[in-house]
């Protein structure tokens, strides 16, 4: 069975409601970057955790040399496209850059990793990275459906 590349459906619905959207970057087939109505994404796309309330990802510490508008995570529960995350780009990577990259291949392979999560407090949702120790950034406002995303990310909106 193939894995749903939840960007990938996000395009389309963007697509099916008006907006140019071009994938300009995959990696390994995962839409990686995305420009949506002129606008430059970084994608990515998680699955929710719902024994720990919250969405797990690691980034390649490459990314943080790339510039861009909005990082869209595109989180999935049970199945279904859920949660889209529309984080302007200084303050995702501003946050990630304080992370500590981990190997995450077994030795002698390397392959660094800023680990990153998004999770559901109950009243808001916060987003933190391994090996800080300050408060994470409260991403609650950047918290969309499907259709509230699209809606934020038309440039006549």
């Amino acid at each position: 069975m193939l894995a749903t590349k939840w960007a990938d459906q996000l395009c389309s619905q963007a697509k099916s409601n008006g907006l140019d959207c071009v994938v300009v970057n995959r990696v390994n087939g995962w839409p990686e970057t995305v420009t949506i109505d002129g606008w430059q994404c970084f994608t990515k796309s998680v699955s929710y955790n719902a024994q720990r309330g919250l969405y797990f990802q690691g980034i390649d510490p490459k990314k943080l040399e790339e510039k861009g508008d909005f990082v869209l995570v595109c989180g999935v529960a049970i199945g279904k496209l859920r949660d889209i995350f529309v984080i302007p780009w200084a303050d995702f990577f501003g946050t990630l850059e304080r992370a500590k990259p981990v190997n995450t291949y077994r030795p002698p392979k390397e392959y660094w990793q800023y680990k990153l999560y998004l999770k559901d407090n109950g009243s808001s949702w916060v987003m933190s990275v391994q090996g800080d120790d300050q408060p994470g950034l409260n991403v609650t406002r950047w918290r969309y459906d499907v259709d509230q995303a699209i809606s934020r990310l038309k440039r006549s909106a």
